[in-house]
């Protein structure tokens, strides 16, 4: 059984536990199955609770500290209580990405078992967010996180997707988050994600992306500290703002690869910086649906079966490289226009 070298173990697994979303967002890649990254052509059902747990303790034998649960929206998965459960004991930290709406329902289960609650967020401004989310429910998001915050969640990520269109509503997200920090023991932190393209989103893509470069020019001509992050999958950089941390990705100045990405047809913008799993068990470390580039652990596999599947993909982790200058390879192979 391969297992990931001390250095990568950074790398973490990213465990889509719902095919479905209630969200209609203009940024998600849908045509990629959202983040259940899942053949099309593979006529597969979904894995049941047990069989779910049972493939991330087999992942988690490999060097895997950290699951992050994603989705579609990963709250709409009803086994969601179970399978957080019985992953506790096989990862350090437990993180989820949500749309916030089905909270509510959980959020003793999110207090007891998950280490990191991550909110997607669009925008301060109710309009717009519903505008983005293509959903009358994301107007009540800042309410949603005043309510965590108010049960008491620990661990509170907000994610920003930095568009042309809303860069105007992160100052208001920080003073928000500012207030709430001050009021309440919870920890909050904002992450600002660069838009992430794909061919089926490309011609939104090439209206709203920026390139969070001229984000960092920005904050240091208002004279703030910017600390550059090297870490797996690219670069980040973090700095302060009313007291509360910004984390800030860049996918465009450098990304994580292996020599299976030296001649890719899909050029990604992200690189390799995680182990992606299903709904249906499928694993990949690329963020794509080409069958060619994944394997399914499925339900009926031995364990040795399993490991034999999963050793290949431990390999590739173990030998990502840093690769500068990426952004513009992935321009030139998708012929994009910006």
């Amino acid at each position: 059984m391969k297992k990931l070298v001390p250095e990568k173990q950074s790398v973490f697994l990213r465990a889509s536990i719902s095919n479905i979303c209630n969200f209609s967002c203009q940024y998600c890649a849908t045509d990629l199955g959202m983040e259940n990254h899942t053949p099309t052509c593979m006529n597969v059902p979904l894995l049941t609770a047990e069989q779910y747990i049972h493939n991330l303790k087999l992942l988690a034998q490999h060097g895997f500290k950290t699951v992050s649960f994603t989705g579609g929206e990963p709250l709409l998965n009803p086994n969601f209580p179970q399978i957080a459960k019985g992953c506790r004991d096989y990862f350090d930290v437990i993180e989820i990405t949500t749309n916030a709406t089905m909270i509510a329902d959980y959020i003793e289960v999110l207090k007891k078992y998950v280490d990191v609650v991550k909110i997607s967020i669009d925008a301060f401004d109710k309009e717009l967010a519903v505008k983005i989310a293509g959903n009358k429910l994301a107007a009540n998001t800042l309410n949603t996180i005043e309510e965590c915050c108010k049960a008491g969640v620990k661990t509170i990520g907000l994610n920003f997707v930095y568009m042309k269109q809303n860069a105007s509503e992160l100052p208001k997200i920080i003073n928000f988050a500012a207030a709430l920090n001050k009021k309440y023991p919870t920890n909050i932190y904002i992450s600002i994600l660069d838009l992430y393209f794909s061919m089926g989103n490309k011609e939104f893509w090439e209206k709203q992306f920026v390139n969070l470069s001229e984000l960092r020019k920005e904050i240091e001509a208002d004279g703030r500290k910017l600390n550059r992050r090297l870490r797996i999958g690219c670069d980040s950089y973090n700095y302060e703002w009313n007291d509360i941390l910004i984390n800030m990705k860049d996918s465009f100045s450098c990304t994580h690869r292996a020599s299976m990405c030296d001649k890719c047809t899909e050029y990604c913008q992200e690189g390799i910086y995680s182990l992606k799993h299903s709904a249906s068990g499928w694993i990949s470390v690329c963020p794509s649906n080409n069958p060619a580039l994944g394997s399914l652990l499925g339900a009926n596999l031995s364990d040795r079966e399993a490991h034999d599947i999963i050793d290949p993909y431990i390999n590739t982790l173990n030998t990502i490289r840093r690769i500068d200058n990426t952004g513009q390879i992935f321009k030139a192979n998708n012929e994009i226009n910006i």
